[in-house]
This record gives C-alpha cells, structure tokens and sequence, in this order.
C-alpha cells in the first residue's frame, strides 16, 4: 500500500492543530492572551485578526471576536481587554510554525515523503529536512490522517486539469 499523494493541499489549507502550543516565535502580546484563552484560540484569534489595531469593547455582545471564539473567550477578553486597543500582531510566523507541525510528524511518521511535505509547505526539501532532523519541532504532534491506497485500484479522477 502506498500514500496518496496531496497535490492541492498548501500550507494554508491545513487547519491549526488543537495541540498547538506557545514557542519560542510567538510575540510577547499572543504569550499573553494565550495565557488567558488559550494557544488553539489565540492562534484562531491571530489568523483572523492579526496585524489590525482594535478597539475591544467592554460588552462581549459587541465584540468582533464573537465569530471566531466561543462566547466565555469573548467575555473573557471583554473582561480583560474591554476598553482598551489591542494591536495585534499578525503572528505569521507562529501560525506557519503550528500549521506545519502535522506535516513534520507524517514525515516522521513515514506517512509522507519529504518531497510531499516540501510541496505542501512551498519550502525546499533541504529545509523540510532540516527541520524533521535537526530540530525539536513539532514533537509530539500528531501527523495528517493518511489516506492508505490500495495499489490495485484505478484513480476515478486522472488529472484534472
């Protein structure tokens, strides 16, 4: 049995794991709020509102952050935040870092090659496999869901193009 290939899968399709955790590239001001609401959250709040300056207001009802928090995060926030502007930072680094966790451990794993992996993160291979051998990132972290092919089956979508 071999893995299927990705082919259409990027670096920013890949979902932000529930595992994530706060590093070493994370700006002081995500360390913080993801002392109060967590590092999945934060990391959620970042994607969708990062490099904006906010006015946070002290009703959660108000707040901009009800689509992408649960309603006590929001509360949380107004509590802690309400009435004062927040510049967020746009965090790229730790999003990529926490996106790419899944595809280091599948290489690890031996679920994915290194070439897969480089073309999902629109990396080097050099770099891919520096990270997965030389680094402590994303120990721990769980690999992609593997799609496990039966060689013998014939592919229903050849190219699409």
């Amino acid at each position: 049995m071999t893995t299927a290939r990705r082919p259409e899968l990027t670096l920013a399709d890949l979902p932000i794991p529930r595992t994530a955790k706060v590093t070493r590239k994370w700006p002081a001001q995500m360390v913080e709020m993801a002392d109060h609401i967590g590092a999945f959250h934060t990391l959620h709040l970042i994607a969708a509102f990062g490099g904006q300056q906010m006015r946070i207001p002290l009703d959660p009802d108000r707040s901009p952050f009800r689509d992408v928090l649960d309603p006590q995060r929001v509360d949380l926030m107004a509590r802690i935040y309400g009435g004062n502007e927040l510049e967020l930072p746009v965090g790229r680094a730790a999003l990529d870092e926490a996106r790419r966790a899944p595809v280091l451990a599948s290489v690890r794993a031996g679920d994915m090659t290194v070439r897969e992996a480089a073309r999902i993160l629109g990396t080097a291979r050099t770099y891919v496999s520096q990270l997965v051998n030389r680094t402590a990132e994303a120990e721990g972290a769980a690999p992609l869901p593997s799609r496990r092919v039966d060689k013998r089956q014939l592919d229903m979508f050849p190219d699409r193009a």
